[in-house]
């Protein structure tokens, strides 16, 4: 009888597991005070296959979707921070976990869709999943990677590489310049009881409190923090004539966006150091501008950031658009920097920014690069006066010349087809025969990517040649 009534038990407790169609349960589940230490490095490795699972209910998928559907009938766009309640289960070759409880939503800007059309059919989104979303108070302070939230974008440009934004952002890094880690991942949704493989998409680290703190010492970790977008008061250029609201704490409730969102330090701050270096490097001119930016703004990572650009070729960025960029100010050093975000265009793939660039910035000056915002608004000029200003200064343009040859120098293995070709051999190993099933299908190609690296190098040396011989031209 004894024996019976556990069968019946065991049988009982399976029907339950099995009727539960938002849980998965691993292989060898971690229990989650251990998954709470899994190490930033083992996400972050790439030279390991990863894949990342999404789990959520029916009912909660669809009220994200509802969601999003008000939003956009009361401001006419998706971008709704709604988060939705879902499992996360990542895997790789050390093991495979579970994060139950997690916020789940969509994200992006011009690229925000609804995640299902009417008929039920799935679209390509970009996702954020929030590791302390508040749907269980003991979540709080729950980090998983040592990283609050991750940002998960799939390859929205059709970029064969699938490596453009990484690239990007490692190559900021091994120049010094702040820049986000990034890996590629199989990403899934199961809804219900149905999974979806939605591709290889690339895993961000946030830009952050936490960000700043890997990078600097905790002292020095306590500034603000803002994320510069071009939002409904125009360019973030740093331009001296803007709305008082363009800074500003983002409530996304009310449709307002700030072109300076705060992101740190919410409750004390007014935002008074902000406003007083716009206006001090806009007022400032000649000696008196040279003096005050050294003393407030770390141009030499800046000046790195603009060599980066050029070579990038991404048209989406502070110096062209006035965009996709954060700034950081340093409390202790009282010096401002800053961060690259958002590069999923450049090297020949994405958006040419063809208004004022042609050949996918290939023969663009390195002094007189194109300026998007002059086109886009149909105005004169529209400056931008970081880059303006301290270019003009023969001192800060041999250093940004020194940058450029320092990336394109053989040897030193940063900007270079030899370099992206390792990168690529590695992904496409680990990664390409798996998407013959996905809904992004795309298999990794090169397509003219070589073409590019060999045209843009080239095309820099004879301009660092020409500077070299004809000083008194730089900057005119």
């Amino acid at each position: 009888m004894k024996k019976i009534s556990v069968i019946l038990i065991s049988i009982l407790m399976l029907l339950i597991l099995s009727s539960c169609d938002y849980v998965v349960i691993p292989k060898d589940p971690i229990p989650l005070p251990e998954a709470k230490v899994i190490g930033f490095d083992r996400l972050f490795n790439d030279e390991i296959e990863k894949t990342v699972k999404i789990v959520i209910s029916q009912s909660e998928w669809n009220n994200l979707d509802s969601k999003m559907k008000a939003y956009y009938n009361q401001y006419g766009n998706y971008r709704t921070d709604f988060y939705a309640k879902a499992n996360m289960v990542y895997s790789d070759s050390e093991g495979e976990f579970e994060i139950t409880d997690v916020g789940f939503r969509t994200r992006g800007n011009l690229s925000r869709v609804r995640i299902q059309n009417d008929d039920g059919s799935l679209n390509l989104s970009h996702f954020k999943v929030k590791f302390n979303a508040d749907f269980n108070p003991k979540n709080d302070k729950r980090k998983v990677f040592e990283v609050e939230e991750l940002d998960m974008k799939f390859n929205r440009n059709g970029d064969a590489t699938y490596l453009t934004e990484k690239y990007s952002m490692d190559l900021f890094n091994q120049m010094g310049v702040f820049a986000a880690h990034t890996t590629l991942a199989k990403f899934y949704i199961q809804i219900g009881n149905t999974t979806h493989f939605y591709g290889i998409y690339t895993i961000f680290e946030p830009i952050d409190k936490d960000f700043i703190q890997r990078r600097l010492d905790k002292l020095e970790s306590n500034g603000n923090l803002y994320k510069s977008l071009w939002q409904q008061f125009g360019p973030a250029n740093l331009g001296i004539n803007y709305p008082q609201n363009a800074i500003g704490i983002k409530d996304e409730s009310l449709n307002y966006r700030p072109a300076y969102d705060l992101k740190t330090n919410k409750k004390i701050n007014v935002h008074t150091e902000l406003i007083n270096f716009i206006y001090e490097i806009n007022q400032r001119t000649g000696s008196n501008f040279k003096n005050y930016i050294e003393a407030n703004f770390d141009v030499s990572m800046f000046l790195k950031y603009l060599a980066v650009g050029v070579l990038l070729g991404n048209p989406d960025d502070y110096r062209a658009m006035g965009n996709n960029y954060y700034l950081y100010h340093n409390n202790i050093e009282n010096k401002w920097m800053m961060i690259p975000y958002d590069y999923d265009h450049g090297l020949a793939q994405g958006w040419d920014g063809s208004q004022v660039f042609s050949n996918w910035t290939v023969g663009a000056d390195i002094y007189q690069w194109g300026n998007l915002n002059k086109a886009i608004l149909n105005v004169d000029e529209y400056p931008h006066p970081l880059v303006d200003k301290i270019l003009k200064f023969e001192e800060y343009q041999l250093e940004y010349e020194g940058y450029l040859r320092e990336l394109i120098n053989p040897d030193n293995h940063l900007f270079s087809f030899e370099a992206f070709s390792a990168l690529y051999e590695v992904q496409k190993a680990l990664y390409n025969e798996d998407v013959d099933n996905a809904k992004m299908n795309l298999k990794f190609g090169l397509r003219n990517i070589e073409w590019y690296f060999e045209a843009k190098i080239n095309d820099i040396a004879n301009q660092l040649d020409y500077y070299e011989s004809n000083p008194g031209l730089r900057g005119t």
